[in-house]
């Protein structure tokens, strides 16, 4: 239990870290561009809507559900599309592209981390399945000993 507790609190830091890193990158962005803006209307595509590259799933485990995360692979035919790259192309800068990475492991982070979370929340229900078990089998064994002790 306290190794699933050192794991979920070194997940969370990461997870911040990488977040921060993206936040980071896309301030440096806006400060780069300045107040410069284009519609973004005008930008997106009107044609038929792509469909999500990745997806996360509950999946049943031995200890109980886990989240698991699903990567399609890009496939612009059957509406796969990787929209930095496949929709804005170069309009895209470099840094964006970066923070894109970062924002994509800080969400492969957070399905770790809600894994890590499940578990310890199941290892500590069983502890107290187990509590409640010992502490049932002792109150008939108390409560003789008490009748005993009434009786004499």
């Amino acid at each position: 239990m306290i190794q699933l507790i050192e794991d979920l609190e070194l997940l969370h830091s990461q997870v911040n870290k990488e977040s921060c890193r993206a936040q980071l990158v896309l301030a440096r962005v806006r400060l780069h561009q300045g107040f410069e803006r284009i519609p973004a209307e005008a930008q997106l595509p009107r044609g038929r809507p792509y469909k999500a590259l990745t997806r996360v799933v509950e999946n049943d485990n031995y200890w109980g559900k886990v989240f698991k995360m699903i990567r399609l692979p890009v496939n612009p035919i059957l509406g796969y599309l990787l929209p930095v790259r496949n929709i804005f192309g170069c309009l895209v800068s470099d840094n964006l592209r970066i923070a894109n990475r970062h924002w994509d492991n800080c969400l492969d982070l957070v399905v770790e981390c809600a894994n890590v979370q499940r578990k310890l929340q199941s290892t500590i229900n069983s502890i107290e399945n187990l509590r409640n078990l010992l502490n049932q089998r002792q109150c008939p064994q108390m409560s003789n000993d008490k009748l005993k002790v009434i009786l004499k």
